[in-house]
């Protein structure tokens, strides 16, 4: 699926002589509701212009070229932000009617500079062997700037799942486990993130 749903990070190396490069992480479902709050024509643009994502490498043993158009808040049919699709990394050219250019990209520059404000934002080193998974669609992710002294290494190795991959072994664990899935009043608690992984 595009994009997969959930993201695994693994640190295998970390060195002390790197500065820097940690990670950082953002609730993008929160800079949604912050951009709803604040500009509203905003968010009704990214929820309605669609944006192109695309990944096309043709130099590599197993050549890939995807491409998707959605736009980058997801709403409920309640108004509620579900996912959030934003990788400028992955952005292709925009295919949109000429009036919804302008706005487009003004809404894109709020979104981005919410999505950089301390406030939205935390930033950890990880260590060797540590792990962190997160919603795709929910989490931006990245780094910050670092410098290496000579031999210094930083590797993270990342991998994804799609979200009926993910659904399906947690129910299977949550049903094979004891007498399965914990119920109060009729309503099974266990949840994963919002639920809503649609």
């Amino acid at each position: 699926e595009s994009p997969p749903c959930v993201q695994l990070l693994h640190c295998v190396r970390f060195d002390e002589g790197i500065r820097g490069g940690e990670s950082t992480f953002a609730d993008a479902i929160r800079i949604a509701e912050i951009l709803r709050e604040r500009d509203p024509a905003a968010f009704d643009t990214l929820s309605r212009v669609p944006a192109t994502f695309q990944k096309i490498h043709y130099d590599r043993p197993d050549p890939v070229h995807i491409e998707y158009r959605r736009p980058h808040i997801e709403v409920n049919h309640r108004g509620d932000v579900v996912n959030v699709f934003w990788a400028p990394a992955f952005e292709g050219p925009l295919e949109a009617p000429q009036g919804d250019v302008e706005e487009y990209y003004r809404a894109y520059r709020v979104f981005a500079g919410i999505a950089e404000e301390d406030s939205v934002r935390i930033a950890f080193r990880l260590a060797p062997g540590d792990l962190v998974s997160f919603s795709n669609r929910r989490m931006l992710h990245g780094r910050n700037s670092f410098s290496e002294s000579a031999g210094s290494v930083r590797h993270l190795q990342g991998a994804y799942l799609s979200a009926e991959t993910f659904i399906n072994r947690l129910r299977v664990l949550q049903n094979s486990a004891g007498d399965g899935p914990k119920m109060l009043s009729g309503v099974q608690i266990a949840r994963c993130g919002n639920g809503d992984f649609s």
